[in-house]
């Protein structure tokens, strides 16, 4: 963890200032010469008087392994844990019992992560289906980072920018082994319903097929948007219920049923079951669906088919497992989506399906004051 993002941290109980201890911290080598300074408080230094850049770049160099954020205001304490700190709000975990269930799920799909090569990720596919880039400003947030491939893209992507990577699970640790050696970069465990971040401190937000795993999307979207600048741009992906598609929604129901009995298995037992099945996935609903994809007139069918995504036989483990294992899913129609972003103050909407992904991709601006008072004047 580097010193520069105490400098973003808010206390996730009550909002308080954070101050750092660091127990043990090491040299890094980076991977190029930006640095980034404090805008507030150099928490190196312990002063209120910002260092000049050859300090910020010594600063840079620093990973603090071990050590300690405690809350100026409350005392709540959190642990840095190599090298990540946990930001997580004990009382939410403790209410939310499906929140620590989705964490641990997760955190066996990250550790299971392949790690290979970074060519294409979820941020391309975002990216081509809005028509406009995701990343702007200088400071941005990967809500719901996964194993961080979409946080190692940016940041290869976007030297100059720094990159929040927050994800609930310990895929925190397979976000920072890609990432290492990239000065801009910081990767936090906390989770989407309690941003440890102070509000209005990042140009842009991003989150892949996070919020419909979430026990409250509202609240999730609302804290993105909190953490926001008046101007900056959330861009989302979430499930869509399939409504109109009978070839999806059918499934889809069964699959309920089936999850009422899959996501109370023990992790590695479901894992299993995903991989055995797996084959005959990809076998059933990807091999033909490649073939119709190249014909005109059953190219439309082939769109509409379940799991037409598959590359290889295992390939659709994951996915099963995300299906098949997640203790909350919500699903979203069109209308329901627009809601859901007009209720969080998000305007300039923009929503479209995701080529070949069963979902929404959505985007919108956080509203200033003016654009605020005419959202409220519509409702």
């Amino acid at each position: 963890m580097k010193y520069r993002l105490v400098d973003l941290l808010q206390c996730v109980k009550c909002h308080g200032e954070i101050e750092v201890s660091a127990e043990k911290t090491q040299s890094v080598a980076q991977a190029s010469g930006a640095t980034f300074s404090c805008d507030r408080y150099c928490n190196l230094d312990r002063s209120a008087q910002i260092p000049p850049p050859e300090r910020c770049a010594e600063c840079s160099g620093i990973d603090i392994e071990t050590g300690t954020l405690s809350c100026r205001r409350c005392g709540a304490v959190f642990p840095i844990v190599q090298s990540v700190p946990w930001l997580l709000d004990q009382a939410l975990e403790e209410s939310d019992r499906l929140l620590a269930d989705t964490a641990r799920l997760y955190s066996h799909l990250w550790s299971q992560a392949s790690p290979g090569t970074l060519t294409r990720t979820h941020l391309h596919n975002v990216e081509e289906a809005l028509g406009e880039p995701v990343v702007q400003g200088k400071i941005g947030l990967d809500a719901g980072s996964g194993s961080g491939k979409d946080t190692a893209m940016m940041a290869r992507r976007h030297p100059s920018v720094e990159v929040i990577s927050l994800e609930v699970s310990e895929g925190v640790y397979e976000t920072r082994r890609r990432t290492e050696g990239l000065p801009n970069v910081h990767v936090v465990r906390a989770s989407v319903l309690a941003l440890p971040l102070r509000s209005g401190v990042c140009d842009f937000g991003y989150s892949f097929g996070v919020l419909h795993h979430t026990s409250d999307p509202r609240r999730g979207l609302q804290e993105i948007v909190r953490v926001l600048k008046t101007g900056g741009r959330a861009s989302l992906y979430l499930y869509e219920d399939h409504a109109d598609n009978l070839f999806k929604a059918i499934p889809l129901k069964l699959v309920a049923a089936l999850r009422r009995v899959t996501t109370r298995l023990n992790t590695r037992v479901l894992s299993g079951l995903c991989y055995f099945f797996s084959p005959f996935v990809v076998i059933a609903f990807s091999i033909p669906a490649k073939i119709m994809f190249r014909y005109r007139a059953t190219c439309h069918l082939a769109e509409r088919m379940p799991f037409n995504f598959g590359t290889s036989l295992f390939s659709v483990h994951g996915d099963l497992m995300d299906r098949f294992g997640a203790p909350i899913e919500f699903r979203f129609s069109q209308a329901r989506l627009l809601a859901l972003l007009r209720a969080c103050d998000l305007t300039g909407l923009r929503t479209t399906k995701m080529k070949d992904t069963a979902g929404w991709v959505a985007s919108g601006k956080k509203a200033d004051a003016t654009e605020l008072q005419e959202v409220v004047n519509s409702r």
